[in-house]
């Protein structure tokens, strides 16, 4: 029987891969019917259709027209994961800050390139919202400015990717032990003349200056955090 907490169809996925994984359902077989999945984890038909629907798009079973829904023989690739980062690892965060040097330089070029006047706005207001909301809870916020620009790139990939690493991609969020220092008048004060720059370079729709602000930004971020944790 399955729990509440997050929604059944994803909560069934996660069964019918564990199965997948502890080779209950083993490559080339068939996974039980409808009726019988209904059964085992006391769920509707629907919410077994909405969970099998989404392993076959992530190409993890397949149907056969007439027949049914089986484990598919290809090899599976491993999914690219960023797992809860503990507050204590800041290696890791300053790794995922590396990760986004090299994906947000471009984001901003592109948003300077391609933004409307809306996405420019909804940068704009992310912004505002950081400076309203001072130092100490603007985390949140700083990943909403972070993913319009990425929205203003008018390629949803870029989005998807921000969106998938989730808020967990900004440093104070994740690093207690640093905290204090992190969230001084001063880094608050520098953090938000880098965001203002990046911003300006997008309004100015410059490439070139876009891509340099976000690089002294996420580059500052990289020295800021080795220096706090050292």
């Amino acid at each position: 029987m399955l729990g509440r907490r997050e929604s059944l169809s994803s909560q069934l996925k996660k069964q019918l891969l564990q199965k997948i994984d502890d080779k209950v359902y083993l490559p080339g077989q068939r996974i039980p019917s409808e009726s019988d999945l209904c059964a085992e984890f006391g769920v509707s038909r629907t919410v077994v259709r909405e969970a099998v629907a989404s392993l076959r798009a992530d190409g993890v079973l397949k149907s056969r027209q007439g027949i049914g829904v089986f484990v598919d023989d290809a090899p599976r690739l491993l999914p690219f994961e960023i797992s809860p980062i503990p507050d204590d690892a800041v290696q890791d965060i300053l790794q995922i800050l590396e990760l986004r040097l090299s994906v947000e330089l471009e984001a901003s070029a592109m948003a300077a390139e391609r933004r409307s006047d809306a996405q420019l706005g909804q940068i704009r207001e992310a912004l505002e919202r950081i400076r309203a909301e001072g130092s100490g809870q603007s985390g949140p916020m700083d990943f909403d400015f972070h993913l319009s620009i990425a929205r203003a790139t008018n390629n949803p990939y870029f989005e998807k990717f921000l969106t998938f690493l989730g808020p967990q991609i900004i440093p104070r969020l994740r690093i207690n032990a640093i905290g204090s220092k992190a969230h001084s008048g001063a880094y608050n004060e520098k953090l938000q003349e880098e965001h203002g720059a990046i911003l300006e370079a997008i309004e100015k729709q410059d490439p070139s200056a876009a891509r340099d602000a976000m690089r002294r930004h996420l580059s500052g971020s990289l020295m800021r955090y080795r220096q706090s944790a050292a």
